[in-house]
């Protein structure tokens, strides 16, 4: 009898066992499924509906915005909040809501919202020009799209996603318009707003601004690099004094997906990798501010600013990087790198330039992924002196590229002698950056007798880890990696440039001893260059002087132009041999 009661309990252990599992199962995907509270955010006073209220639990990615009739879905799972959390309510031009999330839970999901009282500013009209601006950067021939940015969170929406650059500004400016860099592939349309704010410990604080600047976007699939997107802020007034620096921002209102897209990308304004700068985002409205290393967001303002002769005493003492002195006030728009230059036809594409100037002839030949304008705070002071020739290398700013092959220094070391010849110019001298370095070595070896002195700032004779510095090449490998499945002209254009890198240059260290003219060699104490790459490039070429600049680094001729240009006016005027 007692084996048949065991022979019956061992039939029943499974199926219970299974039963016991399937419930803690059950149970655990309850508490793992999302949450839905639909609610309207209004006006305390009138009862009208407030818009595109940022709605998040403070430090955490969960939050949403309340659309155009300020209706709200807050969506959550119960294992990610606690009921102490704090949800906020915050909208410009009205009173922050805070509450326990507890209460929000067991109250009214109808939030009412208080109007901060109306300050009316005067202001002074003063009839001295100011002087029109552009602080940041807003478009680039090499982009990258980190990770974080693409994916919408599960159990969450797109709303609140936001992105954001620190600006130096001038202490008193008035902004006119807004641009970006914009990836249209993945929307129809998309309704952003701006934002500006103070900086605090590095990260933006608070908002700066009284009007809420909201605006749509429309998108397509078309493949491609980035556009240029504007927006005129004059009819906002928004005027930001007493700051030196401020961060500038977007976030996602509302956004429409393209018909049969189900794949979450989340829209992002894409950035230009570089090492000296970090990006900013976070996903709600309330969550903690991420920084993105290596990264220069695409992003800007174009200003008019008055200066007081104390800040521009100052100035004289520390350039800012991120600002870009326009030509002419007149000709506001027209920058370096896109004023009536040329193109000449070379092989299999065309190379754009540029003159300024009288004298002798200068080229200026500019780094990987860069364009002219790199030199835009030398060639205002260079052209006083010199005819100054400044270059888009072969796929980069306006010039043109048919082939499909690799690039190589070599190539553009043909292309500068394409454009030597066809405006007969019989000598030179080169002034060469990063990759501008290269080619004016590649064309040093091959043309000698076409240079007269060359100065070399940052350049590198061989790849790899032996010349650059490692987390140089980490960033030069993500870059690769993160290309390597897009397939437009664009990302294939990009691949090859940042392939490049790792190939070339490939130049033999006894041939340097061929080269005979006055070489200046430059870098940075903190150069992305290696030291050691700079100083033996500096003991192959016999005829050369070096400089490292303490305090300095690879971008010595935009942080520091004061400095930069001084030591190559010293070189190029000096009619001494060099020891």
């Amino acid at each position: 009898m007692q084996k048949n009661i065991t022979s019956r309990y061992s039939t029943l252990k499974i199926p219970f066992l299974f039963v016991l599992a399937s419930f803690f199962l059950f149970a655990i995907e309850v508490r793992s499924q999302s949450e839905e509270l639909p609610g309207k955010t209004i006006n305390a006073l009138t009862r009208l509906p407030v818009p595109f209220v940022s709605i998040g639990i403070k430090k955490k990615s969960i939050g949403t915005v309340s659309d155009s009739l300020g209706r709200y879905i807050l969506s959550y799972r119960q294992d990610e909040i606690s009921k102490t959390d704090s949800l906020i309510f915050s909208a410009i031009g009205f009173y922050t809501v805070k509450m326990d999330l507890e209460q929000f839970l067991n109250g009214n999901k109808t939030v009412m919202l208080k109007e901060l009282p109306l300050q009316l500013r005067t202001i002074k009209i003063k009839a001295e020009p100011r002087k029109m601006k552009s602080y940041g950067r807003w478009s680039a021939s090499l982009v990258f799209f980190p990770a974080m940015y693409k994916t919408i969170p599960k159990f969450s929406d797109e709303k609140g996603r936001e992105q954001a650059s620190i600006l130096k500004i001038d202490p008193d400016v008035y902004l006119r318009k807004l641009n970006f860099g914009i990836n249209r592939r993945h929307f129809k349309r998309i309704k952003l707003r701006l934002n500006v704010y103070g900086i605090k410990n590095g990260i933006p604080d608070h908002s700066l601004l009284d009007k809420d600047v909201v605006f749509d976007v429309s998108g397509s699939s078309e493949q491609g690099m980035p556009k240029v997107q504007t927006i005129d802020l004059r009819p906002y007034q928004i005027e930001i004094k007493g700051r030196k620096e401020i961060a500038v921002s977007l976030s996602i209102l509302e956004l429409e997906s393209l018909p049969g897209d189900t794949s979450r990308q989340a829209f992002f304004i894409p950035s230009f990798p570089t090492p000296l700068r970090s990006s900013l985002y976070r996903m709600k409205s309330e969550a903690t501010w991420q920084k993105v290393s290596s990264s220069h967001l695409l992003i800007g303002v174009e200003v008019s600013t008055m200066k007081t002769k104390k800040v521009e005493e100052e100035e004289q003492k520390e350039e800012n990087p991120d600002e870009i002195t326009k030509v002419d006030a007149e000709i506001s728009r027209a920058l370096y790198g896109n004023n009536n230059g040329r193109h000449i036809k070379v092989a299999d594409g065309e190379i754009y330039y540029e003159t300024y100037g009288k004298g002798s002839p200068l080229i200026l030949l500019h780094g990987n992924s860069e364009s002219i304008s790199s030199f835009r705070n030398q060639i205002g002071p260079l052209s006083e002196h010199y005819q100054v020739i400044a270059m888009d290398t072969r796929g980069h700013g306006n010039s043109i590229n048919k082939s499909t092959t690799a690039y190589s220094y070599r190539l553009f070391a043909d292309d500068l002698k394409a454009v030597m010849d066809s405006i007969h110019i019989q000598k030179a001298s080169l002034l060469g950056w990063s990759d501008g370095g290269n080619t004016a070595i590649e064309f040093a070896l091959k043309h000698p007798e076409k240079i007269d002195k060359m100065v070399l700032m940052g350049a590198n004779i061989f790849p790899g880890t032996r010349a650059i510095k490692e987390d140089i090449v980490r960033m030069f490998e993500k870059r690769r990696d993160s290309l390597m499945n897009l397939q437009d002209a664009g990302s294939n254009n990009q691949l090859r440039l940042t392939q490049l890198v790792f190939q070339e240059p490939q130049i033999n260290a006894d041939d340097l001893d061929r080269i005979n003219m006055p070489t200046l060699i430059l870098a940075g104490e903190s150069d992305v260059i290696k030291t050691e790459h700079t100083l033996l490039i500096h003991t192959l070429i016999k005829s050369s002087s070096a400089q490292i600049i303490a305090g300095e680094d690879h971008y010595l001729p935009l942080k520091n132009p004061g400095l930069f240009n001084k030591v190559i006016f010293d070189f190029l005027a000096d009619k001494s041999e060099v020891e």
